[in-house]
């Protein structure tokens, strides 16, 4: 996977000079103005909360979604999957006639959805979310909000963190495809993590359950 830091920065708060009880300066930075912030002490300690190793509860979580646009070939027109569609592929079908969305760019984008790491490393630091999934390459995301992108096999993916209230959100935008908004949330010692993808027809929703250590 090739990473590449992107150069678009919106907001620069001096975050080492803060620490961490200043993520309240990222609330309106980072998710776009998107729910209030968070105080200080709050935000510090929610992100300290997040950090560690994280192992997936199967039993608990919503089970895998198929990928219903496996054996798509890419060059095939969009009209040309109507036949003996399901109701969930024909979702799909017209999620990417509603964006101009490409076959490949849809498999990107579910994919991305699919995402089930059976264990996740996060680790906060006072200017980045290292975000490091099994099966997977490791992400280190600006918590200045600024947008990371990366390169799966032929895909791009943008991906940056954001607040929404007193949730954690990481989006991950597919370029040319949709977009994946992933949020976390802390009870105790599981963490939540929500990934939605939203479309004209509605949400696909995925949501699972991480216990710590």
């Amino acid at each position: 996977m090739t990473v590449l830091n992107s150069g678009a920065r919106r907001c620069r708060p001096a975050f080492v000079a803060m620490g961490l009880a200043g993520a309240v300066g990222l609330a309106g930075c980072a998710s776009g103005g998107g729910g209030p912030g968070l105080p200080g002490a709050d935000a510090a300690a929610l992100l300290a909360s997040i950090s560690g190793r994280w192992s997936l509860d199967e039993a608990s979580s919503t089970p895998q979604i198929p990928n219903h646009m496996e054996g798509v070939k890419d060059e095939a027109p969009v009209d040309d999957i109507t036949r003996n569609e399901s109701r969930a592929m024909r979702r799909y079908r017209r999620m990417m006639q509603s964006r101009r969305m490409s076959v490949a760019d849809m498999r990107a984008t579910i994919e991305v959805l699919r995402r089930r790491p059976s264990t996740l490393v996060l680790r906060v630091g006072e200017s980045e979310l290292t975000y490091s999934p099994s099966g997977g390459a490791s992400m280190s995301l600006p918590m200045d909000g600024s947008e990371l992108e990366t390169t799966e096999d032929e895909s791009r993916v943008k991906s940056k963190v954001g607040w929404d209230g007193p949730l954690l959100v990481v989006e991950h935008q597919i370029v040319g495809g949709g977009s994946v908004r992933e949020t976390l949330e802390v009870v105790g010692d599981r963490m939540i993590m929500t990934r939605t993808l939203s479309s004209q027809r509605g949400d696909q929703v995925l949501t699972l359950a991480y216990d710590r250590g």
